[in-house]
C-alpha cells in the first residue's frame, strides 16, 4: 500500500503472525497520533491516550497497515504504535517527509527505526535494524551481539545493502571476526564501550576497501543459524586510519600564488568531483579529483582565474542512514563565502584588500587581555544584531538589522553603546553571527513585520487559510494588526502569538543557534547576501565596534550541534560528506542524537575537533574576533576544547574562551568540558549559583513556581508574594549563593553560612552540587539575565509581591543587577537589561521575532505586556501571567532613564577601582569577606567588604585602603553597626549621581554606623592617608 494525495502510510511488519500457521488478528492494534509545533500535518489527530479506534485499515502477508489522512504532505507526523493502550516500538515515531517523500514507512514491534519499505523492515527482522557494532581501530571490533557465538563476520558491499534473504542467510564478501580483548588505548578512547566484547579483524584487512561501502557484523549459532546482524559505526576506524595525515592538511578553496587547491576529507566517498558553476549558477565545468589514500582526502589543483568562482562537491558515498550509495552534491563545509541561501560555495581569498575596510589590517582590540587583572575587569554586552537596530528608526531603513547598523553613528542604538562604554562596558558579544540555517536569505520569500500584511500573505500561504486572511487586503502592515491584536490578547484568546507564529515561518528573524556553515558570516544581515559583501560588512562592524563603540568582540559559536543531518536534508553538509562521522550517534542504534536540540555533532573525533580549531582560527585571525562563548560547551571533551584555545591562543594569546559549562550525558564517553571540570584551567563558564539565587527558582520553573520561588533581588524572605513557601533558612541559603557568587565562585572561598558554620565555597550546596568550583574569579561569567529565559524584568513581574510599585521593580532590577557588577567574576549582560528588557514573558525568544525581542533605544518603552508569548513554551504559564501582567503600569520613558542611569552608576562603579576586578583567586580570598552573615543576620542585606590595607599585602589602589559594597535587598531600611571607628564615604561616583543614584537616601554617621533605605545599593571607600593603612581586613574563621 502506498501513501496517495494528502495520505501517509504506516506498515507494522509482524514477524510473529508471517511465520504464524494460524491466521494473525490485528483487531487490538491502533495507532496514537497527535500534533505540536514542530509536527503538525495529521488531519485527524487522536483524542487521548484511551481512544484506541484507530485501528488498522487493511492488513497483507507482511501484516497491518494504516491510511492516514493529512492536512499537508510537508512537515512531519507524531505516531505511535500500539497494542490496546500498550506501546509495542518504546519510542515515539517522527515521520519526516523530507526523508520518506512517498509518506510511507515502515516500522517493527520493538524497533524504533523507520524503514522506505516492508522488504527492507522484513530483513531488518532478521537483526539488521541496530548499529551497536563498533569499529573503533584499523583491527578491533566491539559488539555486544557477537559475545559468546561461534560464528562472527564482518560484511561489506559497495553497490547495495548488506541484506539476509527470507531464510536469514548472507552472500555479500565478507572477513572473519575472532574474538579479543579490549586494550587500554580503545578502552581509553571509548570508556562508554570498554565493557563490549572485542574481535579481531585479521591483520590484513583491506580497510579501505571495507569503510568505502556498507559493513554489517553477524553473528551465528555453529549450525550456521543467524542470531543477530547490526550496521557498525566507523568513527573510531576512520580515525584510526586517516586522522594523523588528515590533521596536517588544510582544507576548502585554498588560494596560492600557483593557483587553486580544492580539498575535501570524504576518505568513505567512493567517488567526488569538484563542480564549478557561474554567478548564474550555470555548470562550467566537472572535475574528478583526486584521492590520498594516506589521509582519505580528495583534492584538485586548479588556477586563479577560479577566484571568485561558485562551487560544489558531487559526491558518490554510501550512507548507513538510507543504506545506499548516494549521489548528490554538497556544499564545502570549509567554505569561507557562499551565494544566497548558502546554495553554493564561493572561492574567495580573505586577503583581498577589496574586502578589508581601510585601516583594518591595524586594527586591535581597545581593551587589554593579557592578565587574569585584565580578564577580570571584562564586562559583557550579550547582543543581537537585529534586536540592535531592526526598530530603530534613526538607523537608515536600508541598514537596520544589518551589520553596517552598527556604523550609523548619529543613531540611538549607537550612541546608547557609546554611552555604555564609556562608563564601563568593555565587550559586545554577538549571538550567531556564522551562516545559519534558518533564515530565508532571498529577500522575496521573507516578509517582517514591518511590511505590508499583504507580503506575509504571498510569502505563506497558510496565512490566507488561517484566522488572519481578512487582513491581507486591509492595507496595514503585520506590525500594525499586532499592535490591533495586542489590545483584547489575552490567555483565553492569545491571537498575538497565533500570527506571530505565523510571522515566524518566514520573517528574517532567528537568533541564530542553527549552523549551516561554520566560518561564513550569516549573509542575512549583509545588504547583500550574494557572494562576498558579508564579509566586508561583518568586518565593517567589528572595526567600527572596536574603533568608534571602544568594546572587544566575543562571538557565540556552536559546534555542539548541526542543522540537520542524513542523506536528504537541504542542510545537511557534514554528515553527506562522511557519513556517521561528524555527529553523534547512539551506541546502539545509530540514530543521531538530539540532546542538544538538533543534531548532535562529535567533537570527540578528531576531523571535526580539526575543523573546529580550524574555523577559530579564521574568526580570530581573519576576523579579529577577541573572545569565544562556547554554546552548551558541556557537550564538548575538556580535552578538545583546551586543545582548541591552545591552538588560537598561538595565533593571540590574548584570546579568552567562555562557555555553558552544564553538566551533560556524555560523561560516560569522555571528561566534559563542564564547570568543575574546567577548574583551574583559566576557561570561562557560566555560573547558574548567582543567577538562581538573585532571580529566584531555576530555569525550568512553570505554572505557579514561577512566583513561588522568589529571589534575592525580587524579595526573597523580605517581601513574600501570595504562593511562596520559602523559610527563612531557604532565604538565608539564597544569600550564601549570591555571597559566594560575589566572591567569583571560588572553590576554597571561605565564609560563613547560614548557620554561622565556616564552610568552603565547595561546600556550600546548589541542588546537590558544590556550590564554589573555580579557581580564579575569570573562571566565573556571573549573570542574571542572558538571551535565555526569562528577562530580568519579566521575572521580576513573575515574583515581585503585589504591593511592590513600580519604582520599587525598577529597583530591585539594579539591586539584582548590583550582585553581578560589583561582584568578583567576569560581569556578563543581555541587552537591554539596562532599558528593563522584556519580551512579555517568553521564556526561549529564539523565534518570537522582532515583535516579542523589541529594543527601544529611543527609550519610549520596555517591550512589556505585548501579549501572550508562544502558547508551546508557555501555554502552562498563561494562568499566572494573566494574573500578574497587570500589577503596575507598564514602564515608560521615565523608568527607562532611571534604569540606564542605575546601570551605568554600576558599571561606573565597577570601573572605578581594581579592588572589583582582583581577577586571581587567591588574591580574593586574601581581600574578600563578608559581614552580616550567620544565623542572624538581617535578611536581604549583603554587605561585602574588599581590603586594601596592609594586611593585604601591596595597595592595588592608592585611593583608598578598602571599599565595603552594601545591597539592601529589602523593602526597608537596614543599618550595618559593623564600621565604628571607620571613617567610610560615600563612592564619589554615587556623591555626584545625588538623588538619582541607587545609594540616594544613604545615611553614614559619625559613629561609623551606615543606614541605607530600602531597595539601594552603596559603595563606601575607606580613605587611604599618606600610607597604606589598617584596611578592612579578612576575620579569621
Amino acid at each position: 500500500m502506498q501513501a496517495s494525495a494528502r495520505q501517509a502510510v504506516i506498515h507494522l511488519v509482524d514477524i510473529a503472525g508471517i511465520t504464524s500457521s494460524t491466521p494473525a488478528d490485528y483487531a487490538t492494534k491502533n495507532l496514537y497520533l497527535w500534533n505540536n509545533e514542530t509536527c503538525d500535518a495529521l488531519s485527524a489527530p487522536v483524542a487521548d491516550w484511551n481512544d484506541v479506534s484507530t485501528t488498522p485499515t487493511g492488513s497483507d502477508k507482511y501484516g497491518p497497515y494504516w491510511v492516514i489522512p493529512l492536512t499537508k504532505e510537508s512537515g512531519c507526523i507524531n505516531v505511535i504504535v500500539r497494542d490496546g493502550t500498550n506501546k509495542l516500538i518504546d519510542s515515539d515515531l517522527r515521520v519526516s517527509f523530507s526523508d520518506f517523500t512517498d509518506r510511507t514507512v515502515s516500522v517493527i514491534a520493538g524497533n524504533s527505526a523507520l524503514y522506505d519499505s516492508r522488504a527492507d523492515a522484513f530483513r531488518a527482522a532478521f537483526g539488521v535494524a541496530l548499529a551497536d557494532a563498533h569499529w573503533v581501530d584499523k583491527t578491533t571490533l566491539l559488539w555486544p551481539g557477537g559475545e559468546n557465538k561461534p560464528i562472527v563476520r564482518l560484511y561489506y558491499s559497495h553497490s547495495s545493502k548488506v541484506a539476509a534473504d527470507s531464510n536469514g542467510e548472507f552472500s555479500d564478501k565478507y572477513v572473519k571476526l575472532t574474538p579479543t580483548t579490549v586494550n587500554q588505548q580503545v578502552s581509553m578512547r571509548f570508556p562508554h564501550l570498554a565493557s563490549y566484547p572485542a574481535f579481531k579483524l585479521p591483520d590484513d584487512v583491506n580497510v579501505d576497501e571495507l569503510l568505502q561501502g556498507e559493513t554489517v557484523a553477524i553473528a551465528a549459532e555453529s549450525d550456521g543459524i543467524l542470531s543477530s546482524a547490526t550496521q557498525v559505526q566507523t568513527a573510531g576506524v576512520l580515525d584510526d586510519t586517516y586522522a594523523a595525515a588528515a590533521e596536517a592538511l588544510s582544507y576548502g578553496a585554498q588560494l596560492t600564488d600557483s593557483g587553486v587547491t580544492f580539498r575535501v576529507w570524504a576518505p568513505t566517498a567512493q567517488q567526488v568531483e569538484l563542480v564549478i558553476y557561474s554567478a548564474d549558477k550555470k555548470v562550467i565545468a566537472s572535475h574528478p579529483m583526486t584521492r590520498d589514500s594516506a589521509s582519505g582526502a580528495w583534492s584538485w589543483q586548479g588556477g586563479s582565474d577560479l577566484k571568485g568562482a561558485f562551487y560544489r562537491y558531487a559526491m558518490t558515498v554510501y550512507h548507513p542512514q538510507s543504506r545506499k550509495v548516494e549521489q548528490y552534491e554538497v556544499t564545502d563545509p570549509y567554505a569561507h563565502s557562499l551565494s544566497t541561501n548558502s546554495e553554493y560555495s564561493q572561492v574567495v581569498d580573505l586577503n583581498d584588500s577589496a574586502l578589508k575596510p581601510e585601516g583594518w589590517d591595524g586594527l586591535t582590540m581597545p581593551h587589554a587581555q593579557k592578565t587574569k587583572a585584565d580578564l577580570a575587569k571584562m564586562t559583557i554586552h550579550e547582543s543581537h544584531i537585529r534586536d540592535l537596530s531592526a526598530w530603530d528608526q534613526t538607523v537608515p531603513a536600508e541598514l537596520r538589522g544589518k551589520y553596517l547598523a552598527l556604523t550609523a553613528q548619529e543613531s540611538n542604538m549607537v550612541q546608547h553603546l557609546k554611552q555604555l562604554s564609556a562608563s564601563g562596558v568593555t565587550h559586545i558579544e554577538l549571538l550567531p553571527v556564522f551562516d545559519l540555517a534558518t533564515v530565508n536569505e532571498f529577500s522575496d520569500k521573507v516578509a517582517d513585520i514591518q511590511q505590508p500584511f499583504s507580503r506575509l500573505c504571498e510569502v505563506n500561504s497558510a496565512v490566507k487559510s488561517s484566522e488572519f486572511a481578512g487582513y491581507c487586503d486591509s492595507g496595514s502592515t503585520v506590525e500594525e494588526v499586532l499592535t490591533q491584536l495586542k489590545q483584547n490578547d489575552s490567555k483565553d484568546n492569545p491571537q498575538v502569538q497565533a500570527l506571530n507564529t505565523l510571522v515566524a515561518q518566514t520573517d528574517s528573524y532567528n537568533w541564530g543557534y542553527d549552523p549551516f556553515h561554520y566560518t561564513v558570516p550569516e549573509g542575512s544581515y549583509a545588504t547583500d547576501p550574494e557572494g562576498t559583501a558579508r564579509i566586508k560588512e561583518f568586518r565593517t562592524m567589528i572595526q567600527a565596534i572596536k574603533q568608534d563603540l571602544g568594546m572587544n568582540v566575543i562571538m557565540d559559536v556552536v559546534y555542539n550541534h548541526t542543522n540537520a543531518a542524513g542523506p536528504t536534508d537541504r542542510t545537511s553538509v557534514l554528515d553527506k560528506i562522511v557519513p556517521w562521522y561528524y555527529q553523534r550517534l547512539n551506541e546502539t542504534t545509530g540514530s543521531v542524537e538530539s540532546a542538544t536540540c538538533c543534531s548532535d555533532s562529535a567533537p570527540e573525533h578528531r576531523m571535526f575537533a580539526k575543523l573546529i580549531a580550524d574555523s577559530l582560527a579564521v574568526w580570530t585571525t581573519d576576523y579579529k574576533i577577541d573572545g569565544f562563548r562556547f554554546d552548551l560547551m558541556g557537550y564538548h571533551p575538556k580535552a578538545q576544547i583546551l586543545s582548541a584555545w591552545e591552538r588560537i591562543k598561538a595565533l593571540n594569546p590574548d584570546i579568552y574562551f567562555f562557555g555553558e559549562g552544564w553538566d551533560s550525558n556524555q560523561s560516560d564517553r569522555f571528561e566534559i568540558a563542564s564547570q568543575i571540570n574546567l577548574k583551574g584551567t583559566g576557561i570561562g563558564t557560566f555560573s547558574d549559583r548567582l543567577r538562581d539565587a538573585v532571580r529566584g527558582g531555576g530555569p525550568f520553573d512553570s505554572g505557579d513556581a514561577l512566583r513561588q520561588n522568589q529571589g534575592v533581588g525580587s524579595g526573597a524572605g523580605v517581601l513574600p508574594n501570595e504562593l511562596t513557601t520559602l523559610s527563612d533558612d531557604q532565604a538565608r541559603h539564597l544569600a550564601d549563593l549570591t555571597r559566594l557568587g560575589m566572591a567569583g565562585n571560588l572553590a576554597d572561598f571561605v565564609l560563613i553560612d547560614k548557620d554561622g558554620a565556616v564552610k568552603r565555597g565547595s561546600e556550600i550546596d546548589y541542588n546537590g552540587a558544590p556550590g564554589g568550583y573555580a579557581a580564579d574569579p575569570t573562571e566565573v561569567v556571573n549573570y542574571v539575565s542572558k538571551h535565555d529565559n526569562q528577562t530580568l524584568w519579566d521575572m521580576i513581574s513573575y515574583k515581585a509581591a503585589q504591593e511592590a510599585d513600580l519604582d520599587t521593580r525598577v529597583r530591585m532590577q539594579a539591586v539584582s543587577l548590583a550582585t553581578v557588577m560589583l561582584g568578583q567574576g567576569i560581569a556578563f549582560d543581555q541587552q537591554g537589561s539596562e532599558l528593563l528588557r522584556s519580551k512579555s514573558f517568553t521564556r526561549d525568544s529564539y523565534d518570537s521575532g522582532d515583535w516579542f525581542n523589541r529594543v527601544d533605544y529611543s527609550l519610549q518603552d520596555n517591550n512589556y505586556n505585548v501579549g501572550m508569548p508562544r502558547s508551546s513554551d508557555d501555554g502552562s504559564n498563561y494562568d499566572i501571567i494573566a494574573r500578574v501582567k497587570d500589577a503596575v503600569a507598564t514602564p515608560g520613558e521615565t523608568e527607562l532613564k532611571q534604569m540606564t542611569a542605575f546601570y551605568q552608576e554600576l558599571t561606573a562603579l565597577r570601573k572605578s577601582s581594581p579592588l572589583f576586578t582582583l581577577g586571581d583567586g587567591a588574591t580574593v580570598m586574601k581581600r574578600v569577606d563578608f559581614r552580616n552573615t550567620g544565623a542572624d543576620q538581617q535578611t536581604g542585606l549583603l554587605v561585602m567588604t574588599i581590603d586594601d590595607g596592609m594586611q593585604a599585602g601591596a595597595s592595588l589602589d592608592s585611593r583608598v585602603d578598602g571599599i565595603v559594597v552594601a545591597i539592601n535587598a529589602a523593602p526597608e531600611s537596614r543599618t550595618l553597626q559593623d564600621f565604628a571607628g571607620t571613617s567610610l564615604q560615600l563612592s564619589a561616583i554615587q556623591q555626584a549621581a545625588g538623588d538619582r543614584s541607587l545609594a540616594s537616601g544613604v545615611q553614614v554617621a559619625a559613629d561609623g554606623s551606615v543606614t541605607l533605605p530600602a531597595w539601594s545599593v552603596a559603595v563606601l571607600e575607606l580613605p587611604q592617608g599618606e600610607s597604606q593603612g589598617a584596611g578592612l581586613p579578612v576575620s579569621s574563621k
